[in-house]
Formats: structure tokens, C-alpha cells, sequence
């Protein structure tokens, strides 16, 4: 977990008289720790996402000091303070205008400020931030998953901001890396990610794994502000190019604490049909008649629904090499039409109408009668779900 440069400086600015000079589109940054720096040598040693504070020991002029400031940026660093004094008189321009152009944050403290009650009190603030947000996580797990006291649960929940009628929506995050070896860095890249929107927007949100998934918790009444979170995380790994892509599942909003592990569900049962579907996104509320074969507990029932409807006909395609399992899917996607399966396919149209008669005779069927048809279509369904 980490902390967003804006909160640090809203809860501080006054008690450390911290001026803000540049980079103000980069208060949305996340600061995991905090550090003194003073020769950019060691900045090739910091992990990124850090705040940094230098008081000058080692200054010689504008240009060493614009040096040091790129060296901390390419290092990942999240914000830069530098303690006014004997060292560092005055910011040049140079870097001033330089954390702007990469819009991280700089900040400056007077010199009778002294740093070490500074990294102290920084470094106590995001340690609490962090206890705090790993209890609410686990609570939320704990309510979930029904294990422990409820009611003692959602008052440690409405002791951290979230109502017991709050509305709460679910996105389930499934990572896939180019190389697998990198899941697990990939994974806290993106929590990251989630993070950095989630903070530089003030939403609550609470975060967890769960089978090596990402899952969010979203606070919203609406789902117009679910949809721009989503958005803002897509357009955020597009922007960073990273070496993984995601899919996710975005459960319904529903009120109350007591009843989120039906949503939880929903939010999986999203990202399953997100993977399956080969697509970035799927929203549980759009899944139209797949959310009443996904209420359906008894994974039986729909894999014996399906072999009743599809049974003879994969068998036929098994033994002679065929697709005609496909071949009817077309027709169904088409409409029925003939013709539009005999474009889709760069055949004729006789060919498909053999083909319509070699289906009915295999599996008896009347593909005219709507109610065929639709047995058809929702066995196709059940195949998307069980295979």
C-alpha cells in the first residue's frame, strides 16, 4: 500500500510550512517511503515511488542540483523536497521547470524545519495508511467469505469511512504477462496502477488478492464513475506500455455490507466471461441471459443440458473430421440466414442449405422452429461457461 503525495502535503504543509513550487499534475503520485538523499550517486539504489528530501551538503551549483533532480525522476522518484538554507539558498528556474515538464511534484521546507522530524512523521503517517488499509481489506475478506462476527465486522468497517449501507462494486483483475516469470512484479505494478487513479480521484477503494487476481472495491452509487475508473486503468497501462495485459470482471453495484458476497461472485463470474471472451472488460449487469445460467449452482445440470442438445453432433464432428458445431454457431450469430452465412463464409448458398439439412438429420432438429433455435443458442451459452 502507499500514500498519495497530495494527502502528505494536505495533512503537512502548514506544520512543516512545505511551499509547493512545481508539479502539481503529479500530486496523484504514490509514495511507498521516504528518504534523505544527497549525492545522486545513490539515487540508482532507490526503488521507486519514494519521496526524497535534500538539505544541500553536497551542492556546488544550478546545474549539479538539475542533475541531481533528473537522476531522482529517472529513478522513479514520486516528489522531491529541498530544505532552504545555508545549502540551497533558492530553487533555480531550471529545475523548477524541469518538474514541471515531468510533473513531479517539488516541494521546499525553511531550514529551521528540521528533516528528521519530517522522515519521521512521513514515515508514521504511511505505515499507519498502510495498517489501516490492510485491516479494512481483511474485514471486507472476513465479510465476504463469512468468517467471524458480522456485526463486529461492519463496525470496524464504519469506523473506516464505509457505511453499512454503503454501495459497493467489485472488479476482479486477471494479469497475463508476456513472460510468466514477471507475474508476480507485473501484479504489483498494477496495484500500483489501481492505486494512482483511485487516490488522485479520492475514491475509497480497498484492494486484496484472491487466486492470483487483482480485486478492487469501489465505493460508488453509480456506475457512470465505475466505468471512468476502468477506463482511466486501460488508458493508464496503454500509456505505460508495460509487458502485460488484463482482463476484468466489473460486478453490479449493491447496497449493503452484509450482502457483498453475492457481488464478490458476480465480479468472477465477470472475469471468467471477460477471459472467454477474449476481451478487455466485462461488465456482469450486460451479461443478459448468461447471468441466469451462472446462478445455476449445480455445474451438472448445464454440462448434461448441453451434451442432451450437442451430444450427437460433436460426436459426428469427432469421427468425421467436421465442424458442423461451428457451422450451426454462424447460422445462429447470422440470424438464421442463409445468405449472410454464405457470405461470411465465401460459400454457396445451396452449400449451406445441405448443410442446415445435414444438422437436422443428425440431431433431429427443425432449425426453422424458434424453439429450437433457441435451445441451440443457449447451449452454446453453457459452452461458453463450461469449456
Amino acid at each position: 500500500m502507499a500514500i498519495a503525495v497530495s494527502k502528505l502535503y494536505r495533512n503537512c504543509a502548514s506544520l512543516y510550512q512545505m511551499q509547493l513550487l512545481a508539479g502539481h499534475k503529479g500530486l496523484g503520485n504514490l509514495v511507498e517511503w521516504v528518504h534523505i538523499v544527497e549525492d545522486q550517486e545513490v539515487s540508482s539504489f532507490l526503488h521507486g515511488h519514494e519521496l526524497i528530501f535534500i538539505a544541500g551538503y553536497m551542492y556546488r551549483d544550478d546545474g549539479w542540483l538539475l542533475n541531481f533532480t533528473k537522476e531522482l525522476y529517472k529513478s522513479g522518484t514520486s516528489a522531491f523536497v529541498i530544505n532552504l538554507g545555508p545549502y540551497i539558498k533558492s530553487v533555480p528556474k531550471e529545475v523548477v521547470d524541469f518538474c514541471n515538464e515531468v510533473d513531479m511534484p517539488l516541494f521546499t521546507i525553511p531550514w529551521k524545519i528540521r528533516l528528521v522530524d519530517v522522515t519521521r512523521d512521513f514515515c508514521t503517517r504511511i505505515m499507519h495508511n498502510e495498517s489501516v488499509e490492510a485491516s479494512v481489506a481483511s474485514t471486507i475478506k472476513d465479510i465476504i467469505f463469512k468468517v467471524g462476527d458480522i456485526e463486529t465486522q461492519i463496525q470496524h468497517m464504519e469506523r473506516n469511512g464505509y457505511k453499512r449501507d454503503c454501495h459497493l462494486c467489485f472488479v476482479n483483475m486477471s494479469i497475463h504477462s508476456v513472460d510468466e516469470q514477471y507475474n508476480s512484479e507485473n501484479m504489483e505494478k498494477l496495484r500500483l496502477f489501481v492505486e494512482q487513479i483511485a487516490r488522485t480521484s479520492q475514491r475509497m477503494f480497498i484492494s486484496f488478492t484472491y487466486q492470483a487476481n487483482l480485486v478492487v472495491v469501489l465505493s460508488e452509487s453509480d456506475m457512470y464513475n465505475v466505468r471512468k475508473f476502468v477506463e482511466e486503468l486501460m488508458n493508464l497501462i496503454r500509456k505505460k506500455k508495460d509487458s502485460f495485459s488484463i482482463n476484468m470482471g466489473v460486478s453490479s453495484i449493491m447496497q449493503g455490507l452484509m450482502n457483498q458476497d453475492i457481488n464478490f461472485e458476480k465480479a468472477i463470474a465477470a472475469n471468467e466471461m471477460a477471459e472467454k471472451r477474449k476481451v478487455r472488460v466485462t461488465y456482469y449487469d450486460e451479461l443478459d441471459i448468461y447471468k441466469v445460467l451462472l446462478a445455476v449452482k449445480d455445474k451438472k445440470v448445464l454440462k448434461e443440458f448441453y451434451h442432451e442438445v450437442f451430444g450427437r453432433l460433436e460426436q459426428y464432428d469427432a469421427e468425421n473430421g467436421t465442424d458442423l458445431m461451428g457451422f450451426l454457431r454462424s447460422y445462429l450469430d447470422n440470424n438464421g440466414s442463409p445468405q449472410l452465412v454464405s457470405e461470411q463464409q465465401f460459400i454457396h448458398r445451396n452449400t449451406v442449405n445441405n448443410q442446415l439439412k445435414k444438422i437436422e438429420k443428425i440431431t433431429g432438429y427443425n432449425l426453422l422452429n424458434l424453439e429450437e433455435k433457441v435451445r441451440c443458442s443457449i447451449g452454446y451459452m453453457i459452452q461458453d461457461l463450461i469449456t
